[in-house]
């Protein structure tokens, strides 16, 4: 008897049978897909740093031959279990050139060009399915983002030159890089075999890098006996700290991991609905099998086995499509990380879909509680007792004269039984802010101020030159100011009037009191311009010798303000600074200082040096002069501010973009698979008001705009709720990524074009022809059921 009703059952209500089991489906792939790619990218930094065999701690100097206190200290610390030296040589863009037919085009490296062999033991280089890169002679092998910016493909030839030395080599693979492969890291490593290494390194006038890699069971005290050794350090920093260098890369996971958890949420609640929604429907049918004599426990057994069995196919179907389902996600936005395979952990997935079959037993026994309050005579009046004393009106018609009937009864409607409408806002608004977060994400990247907040001045262009690693190899401050010089009297032989400026890096040693407690900070100094266009946040920028700006971050760690005195040594020499300002900047994860521009320091401490800036002169537009400055200048790179920064969020923002437009054609499906859901359980409910309505004159037309206008309705009200929860829920999720890399009060970018015009739009046209399309079915509805009215 049981199955002859669920065969009955199956058949009547097969629309909704196959909406509930879809939901199940939704609810066990992106329940199962999500859990296990969060559980992957939680694990997928530290999961590529034991694949790339990533040392406890790094050392990067320049190979200057002035390192000997440094060596000393490798050999006789008692911290140090083992270590390896990993040598590269530095290369100019001038110095490789990509092959195309006969013809050599310009390689435009991403930063800094590291040139080297496999190491050894430590900091190895993976390919992009986890395994380490092995080349032979006359292979090479490229960095993510080095193929990105050059459009390099597998079997690309290229020239690398090096004084007398000519090599042609054929690009292997591409390179997965744990130490150096971040966005935020301005170097990258090029890989090629050790036979070919060999014959490069013996060119002693190119500059050369050491990378220490140190393995120590306890990095803290470790790097604060390194903070006594007296060496010139570009940066140093330990596998915690290389973690957080990710975070630009991970910021598409993040926004998977938020669009998966919300996913998730909505399946539940439709799930939920679904169910309540065809129990309440059943009422009639339960009122007979009451009256005939099933006890409660034989009807609920009924609807348990019922959605037990669509479960079960649902979760089945569902548990298959999550594996696909979840590497298609990681794979989309698969960047500079080397992420673990969904399948590789079936248990999560299969562990998740147990889950959702338990939730709907769950859900379904819950609602089947109810029935165990219901008499006979309730449940075949529909579970009303047919007695009304109160009126449930909460609009006048006479009020609303301007107002066309069938609009005022969807507002009547709305307002009256707000509870029924309260899924459909919910899923509405948080579709809406899945869409609206990403979208302000991207926008604040390609804002720009976002320059500002890397620490460079807005300017009209950058410009980087083949001499640029000279001056980190042993030149002085007056070559540099006469090669900018030399440079600016050059553009203006060529009709091309700007000022030119520059920035340089130092890597210094910063304390308050205890000469052993100091921080190793990136110090920036600009040379030949006094304006620094940072974001400072309080008091002022340094004006003398004697005066530092710090950042946010920097002053919660020193426990400094403005107008306290920080002390730094530089050689013999103790320097004290009176701090003038605080600033925010991205730059070292925060930890960074501007020093003035008068004051001198020995090129001996330089890290690094930035690109020349300029700012045209005259009235004629950027975009022409620099246009200009290429076509004169081909072997220098010419870039404007956004274009700059580019290759530090690049990579980020355009997986961002394609993650945007997915999410908008998932959230748009989802509408348009829960209006047609709502509509037809409406249809359903109100049978017997939409025959009434037939009968005192009202058309088909008119009955559907009523239902679709409940829709439209409902949909505006949660667009602008999503719109407003975006503005808090912006800074609190991806306002921390910001807060991580330093910067602590960031203002996400709103393009209001489109997120108060475009997307709204778009979601509220393309939902309400669904919803209108779906309200075709009044047209079946007959006067009859007017009969079933109560």
């Amino acid at each position: 008897m049981f199955f002859r009703i669920l065969k009955k059952d199956f058949k009547r209500k097969r629309s909704m049978n196959i909406i509930l089991l879809l939901f199940i489906i939704m609810a066990t792939t992106f329940l199962a897909s999500s859990v296990n790619n969060l559980i992957a990218v939680s694990r997928s930094v530290g999961y590529f740093m034991d694949k790339a065999k990533t040392p406890d701690y790094i050392i990067s100097t320049y190979d200057r031959g002035e390192n000997e206190e440094l060596y000393k200290w490798l050999n006789s610390s008692k911290l140090i279990q083992s270590y390896e030296i990993d040598k590269s040589t530095l290369l100019s863009k001038d110095n490789i050139k990509i092959k195309t037919g006969d013809t050599l085009r310009e390689f435009d490296p991403y930063g800094q060009i590291l040139f080297q062999a496999q190491p050894h033991k430590y900091g190895k280089m993976l390919n992009d399915n986890g395994d380490e890169i092995n080349l032979k002679a006359g292979e090479i092998a490229f960095s993510l983002d080095d193929k990105r910016k050059n459009n390099l493909e597998i079997g690309d030839k290229v020239v690398v030159t090096l004084g007398d030395i000519r090599k042609e080599l054929t690009i292997k693979t591409f390179i997965k890089d744990a130490l150096f492969g971040s966005s935020m890291v301005d170097m990258k490593r090029i890989l090629i075999s050790d036979e070919d290494y060999e014959v490069f390194k013996t060119y002693k006038d190119a500059g050369a890098i050491n990378n220490y890699y140190i393995i120590s069971k306890d990095t803290k005290a470790l790097e604060k006996e390194f903070k006594s050794i007296e060496c010139s350090t570009i940066i140093s920093f330990d596998k915690a700290f290389l973690s957080t260098t990710f975070i630009l890369d991970l910021i598409p996971y993040g926004v998977l991991i938020i669009v998966s958890l919300c996913l998730i949420l909505i399946a539940f609640l439709i799930l939920r609905f679904t169910i309540v929604f065809t129990l309440q429907d059943d009422l009639k049918e339960i009122g007979v099998m009451k009256a005939i004599g099933l006890r409660n426990f034989d009807i609920k057994k009924i609807y348990l086995i019922k959605y037990f069995a669509i479960t079960i196919i649902g979760v089945v179907i569902g548990f298959a499509a999550s594996f696909p389902f979840g590497n298609i996600f990681l794979n989309q936005f698969k960047g500079n990380i080397l992420m673990e395979s969904s399948f590789g952990n079936m248990a999560v997935n299969m562990g998740c879909s147990i889950f959702i079959v338990f939730m709907v037993i769950l859900f379904c026994y819950s609602c089947t509680r109810r029935l165990n309050k219901f008499s006979t005579i309730d449940a075949i009046r529909n579970g009303s007792n047919g007695e009304s004393f109160k009126g449930k009106s909460r609009l006048k018609l006479k009020s609303c004269t301007k107002v066309k009937a069938p609009m005022f009864i969807a507002l009547n409607d709305i307002l009256c039984n707000l509870k029924r409408f309260v899924v459909l806002i919910l899923t509405f608004c948080i579709g809406t802010v899945l869409i609206i977060i990403p979208l302000n994400t991207i926008n604040t990247f390609k804002d720009d101020n976002i320059i500002r907040l890397f620490g460079w001045n807005r300017s009209d262009v950058f410009i980087q030159t083949d001499k640029m690693d000279k001056y980190t190899m042993g030149a002085n401050k007056e070559e540099y100011i006469r090669d900018m010089d030399s440079l600016t009297s050059s553009f203006k032989d060529n009709g091309i009037d700007i000022k030119l400026y520059g920035s340089l890096i130092y890597r210094l040693k910063f304390y308050v009191e205890d000469k052993d407690d100091t921080s190793s900070l990136m110090a920036f100094q600009t040379i030949k311009n006094d304006e620094n266009n940072v974001a400072l946040l309080k008091g002022k920028m340094p004006e003398l010798k004697n005066e530092v700006a710090v950042t946010e971050t920097v002053a919660k760690k020193l426990k400094v303000s403005v107008g306290d005195t920080i002390y730094t040594q530089i050689g013999n020499e103790k320097k004290e600074f009176i701090v003038t300002g605080l600033f925010e900047s991205m730059n070292n994860m925060g930890e960074s200082v501007r020093l003035n521009p008068k004051i001198d320091i020995d090129f001996s401490y330089l890290a690094g040096v930035g690109p020349f800036q300029g700012d045209f002169i005259g009235k004629e537009k950027p975009e022409f002069l620099m246009d200009k400055l290429k076509t004169k200048y081909p072997s220098y790179t010419f870039q404007n501010s956004q274009e700059y920064i580019s290759k530090y969020i690049g990579g980020s923002i355009a997986q961002l973009d394609t993650m945007k437009n997915l999410i908008a054609l998932i959230v748009v499906c989802i509408n348009g698979l829960i209006t047609v859901l709502m509509v037809k359980t409406f249809i359903t409910k109100e049978k017997g008001e939409i025959a009434m309505l037939k009968s005192v004159g009202f058309r088909n037309s008119s009955i559907r705009f009523w239902q679709t206008g409940r829709i439209s309705i409902v949909l505006i009200v949660a667009i602008a709720l999503g719109i407003i929860m975006s503005n808090f829920l912006g800074p609190l999720t991806i306002g921390q990524v910001f807060a991580v890399l330093g910067v602590h009060n960031i203002i996400l970018k709103v393009n209001p074009l489109e997120v108060y015009g475009i997307y709204p739009i778009m979601i509220l046209v393309v939902t309400t022809a669904i919803a209108y399309l779906s309200a075709g079915a009044v047209k079946k509805v007959d006067l009859k059921e007017i009969n079933n009215m109560e």
